[in-house]
């Protein structure tokens, strides 16, 4: 038995379309391996813990943390102690140094880019082109 042919076949199709497709394609495996050969760039170790070994790596990324929780509990504590409100600013700024610390810790593992390396220097990629109208 035959199948029943798809009005929405290649072959169907017009050469113009398909020359179309094709552009398209090519445009977009470029596109796929610039953004490929960026990423494998980010994910690089910085250079401040390139040559460091495992320990030297573990106690870096462990002192960020643990200044950024001590920084933010001793200002929420410093808040507290001029205005009198104890546990709340101290709740606050402890929560907030802990969120800073495992920022920074991110940041020295090279696992998030700085801020001006998120939002100035890769634009963002084009729109893909909708062949249909939506209603």
């Amino acid at each position: 038995m035959t199948s029943p042919r798809n009005d929405k076949t290649p072959e169907s199709g017009s050469p113009k379309e398909l020359g179309d497709l094709s552009e398209r394609l090519k445009d977009l495996s470029g596109r796929i391996a610039v953004e490929q050969s960026q990423r494998t760039e980010s994910q690089k170790p910085s250079a401040s813990l390139q040559g460091a070994t495992g320990y030297a790596k573990g106690y870096r990324l462990a002192s960020e943390f643990v200044a950024g929780t001590l920084v933010g509990g001793l200002i929420g504590y410093g808040f507290d102690w001029l205005f009198g409100t104890l546990p709340f600013g101290l709740i606050v700024f402890l929560l907030l140094g802990f969120g800073a610390g495992i920022l920074n810790m991110a940041r020295a593992a090279n696992r998030v880019p700085p801020a001006q390396e998120r939002f100035g220097s890769n634009p963002p990629p084009k729109a893909a082109y909708d062949d249909e109208e939506e209603d």
